[in-house]
């Protein structure tokens, strides 16, 4: 039988001679603490294996039954831990590294990994002060900013440094240091005018800094980009390079000896934002292939001749605003598509210089005909005045044919008393296939949108049998809208709302 205080609490039982069951008090232990290993009731092994303990010792060879104990040692070890999932809500546990991760011993740095070539061109869109400072990251990184393939040269925009003359023993220091021949693609040159001290600087060291771009020049960089807001600064050494292909000039001043861009038989691309040209008679470049000039280019308005445009291999064109005196432009063969702005008002002087004068340019008489004539070989051309297009308009005297033109866009510049101007443009495109026009509506927001088609019974011999559609984009029907349409009807043209 059990005693009561066997009944009473948690006891082991053993075996005794009389075959009774014995109760045997466990040892007391502690709130809180865990019962020693030494105390622990172990299961004598052979080799002093224990069951409980955190290693497992390997049998000795002495004993006969060691081998077969070292075979099945293993059995002895505790069992995995089951997986416990996460409570209903709660995102899973993250496991280990994922494939590809950087490892710890690597810090995580994998653009240190990245080839020289990666990193020189990631250096290249980082401003010149942030490249140089990279050299303190690594031994590696000591010397990657001297052949970055890009240099951003900025002052006067925030992160500029204390003083001009810092900044320009920064440059001197920059450019000298350079690689000599590691490949620079791309220079960035940006001085921002609003401070007096830049200013006094730009016009006292002249020569300074057009030998900086010289040096870069000699660098082999492709594309230049000089952004300096002062008119009366001129480039007083000309532009030699093999390699530019791309130059980009803001806000900077051009003479004659200057724009042409012969030495250069590979540029391809130019852009003049805000120039002002001074006595400039001819702009040429035979490998010239895209052509801008934007935000009011001031050409001289006293010049005693216009400055002609020559660039036989012209692909695309862009004239948007002007100040002063037109250019004229010559014979471009290869254009593809021209977008011209006309910001002048015109007026109803007829001894005006600038509306009617006549003018022999270089052993070309041009006919008073100044944009038109060089546009005639065009596909794509947009046409677009503030006012009343004047010198848009003088050209329609000497209207030449356009034989290639397949898209024209115009806005209510061409809308007359008479549609003098549209009857001419029709009757001179032979192959036109699309007219678009905007008429009193900020392009390219408008409200309505008719479209136009021709009926079959009705079309007109007059204007080419090629053209598919006609767009109007208005903002509103009114009068003038409505006499528009009212033309265009009598070419046998109906239109339907979109």
């Amino acid at each position: 039988m059990l005693s009561a205080s066997a009944l009473s609490g948690p006891a082991s039982l053993t075996p005794t001679r009389d075959s009774r069951l014995r109760p045997v008090p466990r040892p007391p232990r502690s709130a809180g603490l865990r019962t020693p290993l030494a105390r622990r009731p172990t299961i004598p092994l052979l080799g002093h294996c224990r069951l409980h303990s955190a290693t497992v010792r390997r049998p000795s060879k002495q004993h006969p039954a060691g081998e077969k104990l070292a075979r099945d040692h293993h059995c002895l070890r505790a069992p995995a831990r089951p997986h416990r999932r996460p409570p209903a809500g709660m995102p899973p546990r993250k496991r280990g590294k994922v494939d590809g991760a950087a490892s710890p011993d690597a810090g995580g740095d994998r653009i240190s990994a990245l080839p020289d070539d990666a990193l020189h061109h990631l250096l290249s869109f980082l401003p010149a002060e942030d490249a140089v400072r990279t050299c303190v990251l690594a031994r590696r990184w000591r010397h990657l900013w001297k052949s970055a393939t890009g240099l951003r040269i900025w002052f006067g925009y925030g992160n500029e440094l204390q003083s001009v003359k810092k900044f320009r023993e920064f440059v001197i220091h920059l450019l000298l240091l350079r690689k000599r021949h590691s490949s620079l693609h791309t220079c960035e040159l940006r001085l921002r005018n609003s401070a007096s001290l830049c200013t006094h600087w730009l016009r006292k060291d002249r020569l300074g800094l057009n030998l900086w771009i010289r040096h870069i020049l000699d660098c082999e960089v492709r594309t230049l980009r000089l952004k300096i807001r002062d008119p009366y600064f001129c480039l007083h050494l000309p532009l030699v390079s093999q390699h530019l292909t791309t130059l980009a000039f803001v806000g900077l001043g051009w003479t004659d000896d200057l724009c042409d861009f012969s030495n250069c038989p590979n540029l391809e691309h130019l852009e003049f934002d805000g120039s002002t040209f001074h006595g400039v008679q001819q702009i040429s470049s035979k490998s010239l292939k895209y052509l801008s000039f934007s935000n009011n280019c001031d050409f001289d308005f006293y010049m005693e001749s216009d400055t002609l445009i020559c660039t036989p291999s012209l692909v695309s064109l862009r004239l948007d605003k002007h100040s002063g005196s037109p250019p004229i432009l010559d014979s471009m063969p290869s254009l593809k598509e021209a977008f011209l702005r006309d910001p002048f008002m015109g007026c109803d002087d007829q001894d005006c210089y600038t509306c009617i004068h006549d003018k022999v340019q270089f052993g070309y008489e041009y006919n008073k005909c100044v944009l038109l004539q060089g546009l005639s070989e065009a596909e794509n051309l947009t046409l677009m005045s503030d006012y009343k297009g004047a010198h848009f308009f003088r050209d329609l005297e000497w209207c030449p044919t356009f034989n290639n033109l397949r898209t024209l866009l115009l806005n209510e510049w061409c809308v007359d008393p008479d549609f003098y101007v549209l009857n001419c443009i029709l009757k001179h495109s032979p192959v036109l296939e699309k007219l678009t026009l905007h008429l009193f509506t900020k392009a390219p927001q408008h409200k309505l949108e008719m479209i136009g088609r021709y009926n079959q019974m009705e079309r007109s011999a007059t204007i080419s049998k090629h053209l598919k559609e006609i767009r109007v984009q208005c903002e509103v029907v009114n009068n003038k809208v409505y006499k528009v349409l009212k033309f265009l009807g009598t070419f046998g043209i109906h239109f339907l709302f979109k």
